[in-house]
């Protein structure tokens, strides 16, 4: 009996870390990345921060899936207008935003600092400062 318990447990906890892993190592379709330009990022933005225009025309026609990093690099951009727009409460005022020199960020334009995830985190610190009234 015991044996069966343990081999539940260890099947449960596998299929949990799968899940985990699988969602982690999911990688956009080509075709998602029409999503980032519903929250106002331009095909240029998504071409500078994604991949080039052509790698991802040819990922569009072969129906092909971004790699590992052009999903990370996308699900950057999409976490970081996600949340301006909630911040925000209006898109048009989020993009401003994103495209404004930031006193905060030492006059560097947000969206300039969306190109690595550590810069991506520092546009976040600074949404969620806003977001709850401490200005830097």
């Amino acid at each position: 009996m015991a044996n069966l318990s343990s081999q539940r447990k260890a099947s449960f906890e596998e299929e949990i870390l799968t899940t985990a892993a699988g969602t982690a190592l999911a990688r956009f379709d080509a075709r998602s990345v029409e999503q980032l330009k519903g929250y106002g990022f331009s095909m240029d933005e998504i071409y500078r921060f994604v991949a080039p225009r052509r790698t991802l025309a040819r990922r569009l026609e072969n129906n092909e899936r971004l790699t590992l990093a052009e999903t990370d690099a996308a699900q950057r951009i999409l976490r970081i207008g996600e949340l301006a727009d909630r911040v925000f409460e209006d898109r048009k005022k989020a993009q401003s935003w994103l495209r404004k020199p930031s006193r905060a960020l030492n006059g560097i334009v947000p969206l300039d600092l969306l190109i690595s995830e550590t810069g991506a985190r520092l546009v976040e610190d600074e949404l969620i400062r806003i977001e709850y009234g401490i200005y830097s």
